[in-house]
């Protein structure tokens, strides 16, 4: 498989493992290393780890309905052999993702995230 499509393997298992309750799905999206963030404000970071993303999964947090109608538009910004950035917008999201390959493998260890604008 080329690289390409595993990156979008991954990105796919994180949105569509939220929008299933599927806290496997996202435990396979993630890195160990996972590091998720948003910026309030200069006094306020919500600052989430992949433990706290897979329960919030599990728990069914991002649930919808009809999971295959959510939005998943996954742009590869850049990528390397090792390393690639993404831009994932989803039904109420807007994530900025760095995945890494280990050992042939692609995880998501940063992502910075907003609401989309309504």
């Amino acid at each position: 498989m080329a690289d390409n499509e595993a990156i979008k393997n991954r990105v796919l298992d994180y949105v569509e493992g939220w929008y299933e309750g599927n806290g496997s799905r996202m435990d396979r999206a993630l890195s160990p290393h996972l590091a998720k963030r948003r910026v309030v404000s200069n006094e306020e970071i919500w600052d989430v780890n992949k433990d706290w993303m897979v329960e919030a999964t599990a728990d069914g947090r991002g649930r919808i309905d009809e999971p295959e109608t959510g939005i998943k538009e996954i742009t590869i910004l850049d990528q390397t052999e090792t390393i690639a950035s993404i831009k994932l917008v989803s039904n109420e999201f807007i994530d900025y993702l760095h995945l890494v390959k280990i050992n042939g493998d692609w995880g998501i260890v940063n992502a910075l995230w907003d609401y989309i604008p309504k």
